[in-house]
């Protein structure tokens, strides 16, 4: 979801929670880059298998909690966002049809992309399904973005496997015309606890996985894939981290956000990271970072409530910002199609061969790829949307 999505945002101002006005949260556009290049950092270096030493491959696996945090970071931003732009005339149909435009022309160019490659190689093309055979209805269902309801990996896993992280968004759009009435009847003096309850019942959900079994995801990810589905893919399983953000706009309204010192706060989620290592597999997937991403999101997004200057705001920054949804949308279909057609599939390589091969052609040629979808699709039926309702 674009941050700066041309809607009437609303000014929270202490004390003053309906004040409305044109003013942005611009650093939370800022922020999207770094989350999807973190993302892309970690599936250009993982997901292609081209190092040919199996020790240095496997260290590659170590930068996915980098992908998975990020993801966290997407569902807070999105609650805190919709939240803070919701307009007080708005109808549920309305705001559908707006969510709908703006994730759907992205989703379905790179779900035709990569369906397109399933099709005709077969399923395994998109580096994670061990199979072959592809399975039409998992196709259908990751067009309709209701895969992540079937806990099976040829659901999971389709033509477009980051297409999963969208079927939440999808279910989170759904409800949020419900959500929203509920999160602005918080009394004021509870929104701290709600938010910790958001947080804690969020922790719960890996908590409760650990006590699934059954056989390995993958068998690059070995924890099972019943832990996987319920902490990870379930939709309602990641409901929590978005209601966190939701509440986070309405702490930020009330003027109850205490400014944090950004050099303590950055390297929680890198902290979090390291505390995996004592912990179960399974809590480097999903809700495990909502915490440490939500003080940083809150101190990133109380710094444009109180003018504090910063370089998120920066025109560099909005503008990487703005081409972040499309980026994380086309990356994994580009990295599928320069495995079929560039390095060959099972090519590998020597360490600097395949560190060279990703650093200047898989990172910039997903860039670019990004820079085009941005361009000419998500751009032009954006306008498209804005011209109908003026």
């Amino acid at each position: 979801m674009d941050i700066r999505d041309g809607d009437e945002a609303i000014v929270r101002q202490p004390g003053n929670a309906e004040t409305t006005g044109h003013a942005r949260l611009p650093s939370l556009t800022g922020i999207r880059i770094f989350a999807a290049g973190l993302v892309l950092v970690a599936h250009a270096f993982f997901l292609p298998g081209l190092y040919a030493d199996a020790a240095v491959q496997k260290g590659t696996s170590a930068l996915v909690p980098l992908a998975t945090s990020s993801v966290t970071l997407f569902f807070v931003l999105s609650g805190l966002v919709l939240t803070w732009s919701a307009r007080p005339a708005d109808t549920a149909r309305q705001f559908w049809r707006r969510r709908f435009v703006r994730i759907f022309s992205n989703h379905a160019v790179a779900w035709a992309l990569g369906t397109a490659l399933v099709i005709g190689y077969g399923i395994h093309v998109n580096l994670v399904s061990p199979g072959d055979e592809y399975n039409p209805l998992a196709v259908l269902a990751s067009l309709f973005l209701v895969q992540n309801w079937v806990p099976t990996n040829e659901f999971l896993l389709g033509p477009n496997p980051l297409a999963w992280s969208l079927a939440c968004e999808f279910f989170f759009y759904l409800l949020f015309p419900v959500l929203l009435p509920l999160v602005r009847g918080i009394p004021v003096r509870r929104l701290w606890l709600t938010a910790w309850v958001a947080v804690l019942v969020g922790l719960s959900v890996p908590a409760l996985a650990t006590l699934l079994h059954g056989p390995d995801f993958l068998p690059t990810i070995p924890v099972p894939g019943s832990q996987i589905w319920l902490a990870y893919f379930l939709p309602a399983a990641r409901l929590p981290e978005f209601v966190l953000g939701m509440v986070l706009a309405r702490i930020l309204a009330e003027g109850l956000w205490r400014p944090l010192h950004m050099g303590l706060v950055l390297p929680l989620p890198f902290l979090a990271i390291g505390t995996l290592a004592v912990l179960p597999p399974v809590f480097a997937f999903g809700p495990y970072f909502a915490l440490p991403v939500a003080l940083i999101v809150g101190e990133v997004a109380s710094r444009d409530v109180r003018g504090v200057p910063s370089f998120l705001r920066r025109p560099a920054m909005i503008y990487l910002g703005d081409r972040s949804f499309a980026l994380y949308m086309i990356h994994y279909v580009v990295i599928m199609y320069l495995c079929q057609f560039v390095f060959t599939p099972g090519a590998k390589f020597g360490i600097p061969a395949a560190t060279a091969l990703i650093l200047l052609v898989v990172i910039p040629v997903s860039l670019g790829a990004a820079w085009l979808l941005h361009r000419f699709v998500e751009r032009p039926a954006v306008t498209h949307l804005a011209t109908r309702r003026r």
